[in-house]
């Protein structure tokens, strides 16, 4: 799957495969054996995270990463015999390494959309979330359309930019990060930050003085993300996952995060979470 030829590699390999013949071994066969799952490096899964989208990714201080979505990619990759390497980084610079190569998963809470499709694939969706407009008490926003004429923020490269430019009137402020965002509207600089409601459940708890003033339901999954062509990954990641329906891990740990029932349309997906 992966196309790394240059002249001098591929002179390297027309030498190697004609002595490999000579001994009667098939190294490509080996090399399939070797890397199923067609990874940067055999045996270690390259994870790119925010860290920064709680309770999804989080990273406070020097600690590892820790949320649902690395619990949960965590545990596949230990049943796939892999280890885990995490890299920071923001979610539009992750799907941009995705393409690039430069990782085989974005382990964040990504919602699954068409525009995405075209350039990454989905592991089946592990969340259904809802789309919360994140203000201060003060606030008069009681509607989505209420944020009609106000500076509202959000992440660059997230569902939320696309969720945004439908509402007539509102002036978008893009931010790298969540932690940015929450800043700026706690000190005045936007009038509303618009994010995942579990997102938003989170810096309520941090900051007592904001309140979700509206949400909406949305009309995709929420999961994590591998290069376009490496099927060979995403089916074996599937295949866990629903291993962890099945013996009940999963549930166990969705629970450890969530206090609501999983929605209708996560069940439609995993109906062993029934």
């Amino acid at each position: 799957m992966r196309a790394r030829s240059t002249f001098t590699t591929l002179v390297i390999a027309v030498m190697s495969s004609a002595l490999v013949a000579g001994c009667g071994s098939d190294s490509s066969e080996e090399g399939a054996q070797d890397n199923p799952y067609d990874l940067i490096t055999p045996g270690v899964l390259l994870a790119a995270t925010s860290g920064d989208q709680p309770p999804f990714s989080v990273v406070e201080g020097g600690d590892d990463p820790a949320g649902f979505t690395i619990d949960l990619n965590n545990e596949v990759a230990k049943r796939l015999g892999l280890t885990t390497e995490y890299r920071l980084t923001d979610t539009s610079s992750g799907i941009q390494g995705l393409s690039a190569e430069q990782y085989d998963v974005v382990a964040n809470g990504l919602g699954v959309t068409p525009e995405r499709e075209e350039s990454i694939l989905f592991a089946k969706g592990e969340y259904w979330s809802t789309t919360a407009a994140l203000t201060e008490k003060a606030s008069t926003v009681a509607t989505m359309d209420d944020l009609s004429g106000l500076r509202v923020g959000v992440v660059t490269g997230t569902v939320q930019v696309g969720y945004l430019e439908n509402i007539e009137g509102a002036v978008a402020v893009e931010f790298a990060s969540q932690n940015a965002a929450t800043s700026a509207l706690t000190s005045g600089s936007i009038d509303a930050f618009l994010v995942g409601g579990p997102d938003a459940e989170e810096y309520l708890k941090q900051f007592p003085e904001l309140e979700i003033a509206a949400s909406s339901p949305v009309d995709h999954a929420t999961t994590v993300a591998f290069q376009h062509d490496n099927s060979a990954l995403k089916s074996a990641y599937d295949e866990q996952l629903q291993a962890m329906v099945d013996d009940g891990t999963y549930m166990e740990i969705y629970s450890s995060y969530f206090q609501e029932a999983p929605q209708p349309q996560l069940l439609d997906i995993w109906p062993g979470l029934a």
